[in-house]
């Protein structure tokens, strides 16, 4: 099976690559994406937070944001220095006040600040001051509520709310599989089947993928890393010819999706016919009017056919049958004296292609210049051997 282009693999896996990335880099989380508000007052101040995407997935871009106003009755406040609180596995990539770019402060795997100094009238304006702050969806614990939240400190104090949320919920990373084929196959012979797995978030380092036959399973291997994606490899031997529909399947993990490919056609040739090889024995002298015998051997055993025993191109008789050790013999009687070239055709059989045998000259003298024994008489099965 050397030599075989491989289909479905190289163009379709960059493709899937590229929209994978543009995810990542474009902002998924948009489209469809799970908003959700809470809001809360402490005294005269009102909070507001919202998040873009509570149901996002790793690989995805969500923004969180708080609004702060205070209500009529209280006094203005300054706030100073905005800290938002978030799960580990979100890596902070910009923040925003009122919609416009700001630096960020500070801060750590669990948090992100700005500071500066934003006034908030409960009549006049400015009323309120929005906080926003970007987030990569990273490797986060899966289908499991993930704590947020925020503090502040302002001219009136400071306000903790670590935990008051919304919380966020990433499920499992999504997957795309292609099956690469190749362009023929034989009966009888290897076939090598190329499953690749692109994650939409990271590598796809576990799991396995089960290879298909329309709905037949032919065969099962796990999933290894192969630089941007994952690879399992499957050797599968058909046993029967025609137009086959293959498939593969990632089984997935707890925290990455499974995914099936789409159906490879390929087209199952017959075996090819064995090569044989036809050797040919008798003796090399004979007398006019005796019986010598010729047998033939064929390799490796065919199943069937028959043997044309043959002088230059006269047959010698019928065709004989090769039997279950793929001998066949014939007894001949010669006329004439003389040298004679005698060959051995095996015909072919389903499976096995025909060969002939090298020549065996026999030289033949007339019975009455000779000594009168016998050449080459005896028992057809012991021209080869008993």
């Amino acid at each position: 099976m050397s030599g075989r282009n491989m289909r479905r693999t190289i163009g379709a896996i960059s493709a899937v690559v590229v929209t994978a990335g543009f995810a990542v880099t474009g902002g998924a989380g948009v489209a469809g994406a799970d908003s959700k508000s809470i809001s809360w007052s402490d005294g005269f101040s009102k909070f507001t937070r919202t998040i873009s995407n509570v149901n996002a997935r790793p690989g995805d871009t969500i923004t969180v944001s708080t609004k702060f106003e205070r209500k009529v009755g209280g006094v203005f406040e300054n706030i100073g220095e905005v800290t938002d609180v978030h799960p580990q596995c979100l890596t902070v990539k910009s923040a925003k006040v009122d919609g416009k770019n700001h630096d960020l402060a500070s801060g750590s795997p669990r948090w992100a600040q700005v500071r500066g100094s934003w006034k908030v009238h409960p009549i006049i304006n400015p009323k309120s001051h929005t906080f926003e702050f970007t987030y990569l969806v990273g490797n986060c614990d899966r289908n499991v509520p993930l704590e947020t939240g925020m503090r502040y400190v302002g001219s009136l104090g400071m306000g903790v709310y670590e935990t008051k949320g919304p919380e966020i919920t990433v499920g499992s990373s999504t997957t795309s599989t292609i099956l690469g084929v190749p362009d023929d196959a034989q009966v009888g012979s290897s076939v090598p089947l190329r499953a690749t797995v692109i994650n939409s978030f990271g590598s796809v380092g576990t799991g396995s993928v089960e290879f298909y036959d329309d709905t037949t399973k032919i065969g099962e291997a796990p999933v290894k890393d192969a630089f941007l994606w994952g690879v399992a490899t499957f050797d599968w031997t058909p046993d029967t010819e025609g137009l086959r529909k293959l498939s593969a399947k990632y089984v997935g993990t707890s925290q990455i999706l499974g995914s099936q490919s789409s159906v490879e056609t390929v087209q199952v040739s017959p075996a090819p016919d064995a090569e044989t090889v036809t050797v040919l024995r008798g003796p090399s002298t004979a007398q006019t009017g005796t019986e010598v015998i010729f047998g033939s051997q064929v390799s490796p055993t065919p199943e069937g056919g028959t043997v044309q025993f043959r002088d230059g191109d006269t047959d010698l008789g019928a065709p004989v049958p090769v039997d279950a050790d793929g001998k066949a013999n014939i007894t001949h009687t010669f006329d004439s004296e003389g040298a004679y070239a005698i060959t051995a055709v095996y015909g072919g059989a389903p499976g096995y292609v025909g060969s002939t045998s090298e020549a065996v000259t026999v030289t033949v003298n007339d019975a009455d210049g000779g000594t009168g024994e016998p050449i080459g008489t005896g028992s057809a099965g012991n021209v080869f051997g008993s």
